[in-house]
């Protein structure tokens, strides 16, 4: 017995070497960090979609020259070229489009580099037998969304010899049958050869008004009523 008391202590050392070691290879039960969840959030806009900030206006919203001339969108012609030159350098001159010829006056629509619409006009003596005199021209412009509003006027004053006349290039919605009816009541106003106040219509139905500046003077102002219910003061002086 003496002599296996060294073996017996060897054997009762390895067995608790072994079972140390077994206790540390053993794995946790819980692991040492939590695991990381996965993101269900969407994903967040581009730039391309959030750089915009609202909804786009639309077009329709805008108004052109050509919203209300819109010939200006085929090519000119040679109706379209006025009698002179037009010395301004701010009108486009391939944008020339005739509006009418007038007992009172010659009439032509134009852009000038801005993107205004320009009534350009010149008076006319209203001689029937190709002899007649020009005075002008004249131009005035303004923002196609004002024109679509207002309209476009213009006065070119008389001179010993040269004539005169008060132009209105009338607001779109003024249709030629209601300006017809209200010119029509002015007292001693008609429709034959060179009226008093005399009207012309494109073939669009753009209605211009024109008159004499001393027929304008002595009517002061006509009234249009508009398709909303509210009427359009043409001032004439």
């Amino acid at each position: 017995m003496k002599n296996n008391l060294p073996l017996i202590l060897s054997l009762g050392f390895l067995l608790l070497l072994a079972t140390s070691c077994a206790a540390v290879n053993e794995p946790s039960s819980s692991p040492s960090s939590p695991p990381v969840a996965k993101s269900t959030d969407s994903p967040s806009p581009s730039n391309s979609s959030s750089a915009t900030g609202s909804t786009p206006v639309s077009g329709d919203d805008q108004v052109t020259a050509d919203d209300i001339i819109p010939t200006l969108t085929r090519p000119d012609t040679s109706e379209d070229q006025p009698p002179a030159e037009i010395e301004d350098p701010s009108i486009k001159q391939v944008s020339f489009r005739v509006l009418g010829s007038l007992a009172y006056a010659q009439e032509f629509a134009a852009v000038n580099e801005s993107g205004d619409l320009c009534l350009i006009a010149w008076a006319n003596s209203g001689d029937g037998d190709g002899t007649a005199t020009l005075t002008g021209p004249e131009i005035e412009c303004d923002e196609p969304a004002e024109v679509k509003s207002e309209g476009l006027s213009l006065r070119i004053d008389s001179t010993k010899g040269n004539p005169g006349v008060v132009l209105h290039m009338l607001p779109p919605d003024l249709t030629e049958d209601v300006v017809r009816t209200e010119l029509l009541k002015i007292p001693g106003n008609h429709e034959d050869l060179r009226p008093p106040v005399e009207f012309n219509a494109t073939n669009f139905g753009l209605v211009s008004v024109a008159m004499t500046p001393q027929t304008a003077d002595g009517l002061g102002q006509i009234s249009i009523p508009r398709p909303d219910g509210s009427d359009f003061k043409l001032d004439l002086d």
